[in-house]
């Protein structure tokens, strides 16, 4: 197994299968499902070492995990400059978490973007269980539960609707997939199911987001859907979030409600106000880390955030975030890790995107890496271990959807 000149598969399977009962078990038991994405890490790591000139002969395929390295080393020397206890320690928790996450990505990465092992009918399968699985827990909560908001396992609703987002899209580009005449009538079926799960977390920036993604995604499919199919998606779409607006009326207008009163207290800074606060948390985040480009500790960028604030009164919704992250992927990164970090994460954006479409088009990974990106623009899912699992798990089972040809194969 050791002196073969390519890998055994028992790594891929080894590795897959701890990144498939993961992505299964995440929702419900959260630490479980975290540990066995670990164990695939471990798999992954292994078969690289002792298949190393196999896995550095292709070079293209190096540089989107050899980026999530960069990230993760990159913010560990980060963290050993900086952290300190205190109140500010859940900061550096999490991005310890999210640092040991990303090397684990990096190797399954690796082993998924030089598999030789055709294994796209079983990642159809697997897409397509979890998105039902998961969805119908979010069912259950809200309609046997009752609850206002679902939370699956965890306890944010709002971070729970980007995994239902990215799960929901690799199942929906999954059914896309399927060799059956039924498969645009399951996929409007799908449409429904999943947006109203969106719905039940009421996160509103999700319900908005979602059929756009599912949109985009549509028109970047090749050769799996015709022409002819595409259009009649597109023009289904609208009518299929009519159809949820009416049976969800309520939940949407009840949203719609706490966004007015947001825009009404506007200049009320005493009154929490959860969009507006974004905006300030993000003007908080540039001018913080306009004074310390290089980066600096969280300490730091609170105490200049209390001196801005002091002086201009408008922002003090921003004052309650500053123990937790900025509400901007980007901005959080510029204003703890300097422009250096900025830089290592528009690279990991942009070679996501041309993953996307090189060697290959895959529709399922630029679904998932416009979600990541556009989600990020008013969250930080790299914050939240749960969030930066499901999606580098969505990464990695885009990739293995692909039809390995002959040519693949033999590179």
């Amino acid at each position: 197994m050791f002196n073969n000149t390519t890998p055994s598969p028992l790594w891929s399977y080894l590795a897959y299968s701890c990144c498939a009962i993961s992505i299964l078990t995440l929702p419900f038991l959260p630490s479980t499902g975290r540990d066995l994405f670990y164990l695939s890490g471990y798999f992954a790591f292994f078969c690289f070492l002792f298949n190393f000139r196999y896995y550095i002969h292709n070079k293209k395929n190096l540089i989107l995990p050899g980026l999530f390295l960069t990230l993760s080393f990159s913010t560990l020397f980060w963290l050993v400059v900086y952290k300190a206890p205190g109140d500010y320690i859940n900061i550096y928790r999490s991005y310890m978490n999210m640092s040991r996450l990303f090397i684990a990505t990096a190797f399954v990465l690796l082993l998924a973007l030089n598999e030789r092992l055709n294994l796209q009918r079983k990642i159809i399968c697997l897409c397509i269980a979890a998105g039902i699985v998961i969805n119908l827990y979010a069912f259950y909560q809200s309609i046997a539960l009752r609850y206002t908001r679902v939370e699956l396992g965890f306890d944010r609703a709002t971070i729970v609707a980007y995994i239902l987002t990215a799960v929901s899209l690799l199942m929906m580009q999954s059914i896309l997939m399927l060799k059956t005449r039924y498969r645009l009538v399951l996929y409007a079926l799908a449409f429904m199911f999943t947006y109203a799960s969106i719905v039940f977390t009421g996160t509103r920036a999700a319900m908005l987001l979602y059929p756009i993604l599912i949109g985009l995604s549509v028109l970047a499919t090749k050769n799996v859907i015709s022409h002819r199919h595409k259009i009649v998606i597109i023009l289904l779409l609208p009518l299929l979030l009519a159809a949820c607006g009416f049976i969800f009326k309520d939940k949407i207008e009840k949203r719609i409600d706490d966004a007015q009163k947001n825009y009404a207290t506007l200049n009320n800074s005493k009154v929490s106000n959860s969009i507006f606060s974004r905006v300030w948390m993000q003007i908080i985040a540039i001018r913080t880390g306009n004074d310390a480009p290089l980066g600096q500790s969280a300490e730091h960028r609170a105490e200049e955030a209390l001196k801005i604030i002091a002086g201009e009164p408008k922002l003090y919704n921003a004052k309650r975030y500053l123990n937790v992250h900025m509400h901007n992927e980007v901005l959080e990164t510029y204003s703890l890790k300097g422009i250096w970090g900025v830089l290592i994460l528009l690279a990991i954006y942009v070679s996501l995107i041309v993953q996307s479409f090189r060697p290959e088009r895959n529709a399922m990974l630029l679904g998932v890496s416009a979600a990541l990106i556009f989600y990020g623009l008013s969250d930080v899912l790299f914050f939240s271990s749960e969030a930066t699992i499901t999606f580098s798990l969505a990464i990695i089972f885009s990739v293995l959807s692909l039809k390995k040809t002959r040519e693949h194969a033999n590179e």
